[in-house]
């Protein structure tokens, strides 16, 4: 599939949004990594542009909307907008009734808010160069529960609804808006959450094992769903969620 026109990606400096942005690259795309972490961001788009892509970086803070809007418009200096890749996500394991105001408040910031105004600084753009395509990651745990993930369940259950919304209203400016709803793979914030606990390999082999396919997902199979996603191929898919998952959501639901 050939990309064209520019992508953002936030939480591009790491994880799966770092190996989504070089798969876009690859694809054709002029990509925007845009991460809270400066640093991380450029080393990603070094890269890109080293391996013969293109790519832009920028500190951007998903949080705050004139970070938002200043990305979005640099990234139009590298072409049309056609791409935005909601990326950028925290996860904290904590059950409700230990859940601080402020740890609920940031984690509905990041994984809520956060994609919320990153559409609409974006989708206006899109439909303003004949279109675009919205994808978010989303979580296996926005569609089904585990306990002690209290608010990251939550911002990830809202933002479904959120991007089903938005696909309705921009179905007629053909902007696309779906989302991914990976389970743990062996890149992004599994891996990152996986590393507090007392033994990471033990806990990792353990929820692979849990899994129906009896493994983690790959960052190539999620790549493979956001370039699809993203492509024409995909004309006609919006509001959609695509579970990335083994079948554990099916499983369990």
């Amino acid at each position: 599939m050939t990309l064209s026109g520019a992508a953002i990606v936030t939480g591009g400096g790491a994880g799966l949004g770092e190996a989504i942005a070089h798969r876009l690259a690859a694809e054709g795309a002029a990509v925007f990594v845009a991460d809270v972490d400066e640093p991380a961001a450029t080393g990603v788009a070094d890269a890109i542009t080293a391996a013969g892509g293109v790519a832009r970086a920028v500190r951007c803070d998903v949080t705050r909307a004139a970070d938002v809007d200043a990305a979005t418009r640099a990234a139009a200096e590298l072409g049309p907008l056609r791409v935005l890749v909601l990326s950028a996500a925290i996860e904290r394991r904590q059950p409700v009734t230990e859940t601080s105001d402020e740890g609920w408040q940031q984690i509905l910031d990041v994984n809520l808010k956060g994609p919320f105004l990153c559409m609409r600084a974006a989708i206006p753009r899109m439909a303003a160069n004949g279109g675009g395509s919205v994808v978010a990651l989303g979580s296996t745990l926005g569609l089904i529960v585990a306990p002690g993930h209290a608010a990251y369940c939550a911002s990830k259950g809202a933002l479904v609804n959120l991007c089903k919304q938005a696909a309705i209203e921009h179905a007629g400016d053909n902007v696309r808006i779906n989302m991914i709803a990976p389970s743990a793979t062996d890149t992004g914030l599994f891996i990152r959450f996986s590393e507090q606990a007392p033994n990471p390999a033990e806990l990792r082999e353990r929820i692979a094992a849990l899994n129906p396919m009896h493994r983690l997902g790959t960052a190539r199979e999620v790549c493979d769903a956001v370039v699809f996603l993203a492509s024409d191929a995909s004309s006609y898919t919006s509001g959609c969620v695509i579970p990335v998952d083994g079948a554990l959501a099916a499983r369990r639901m």
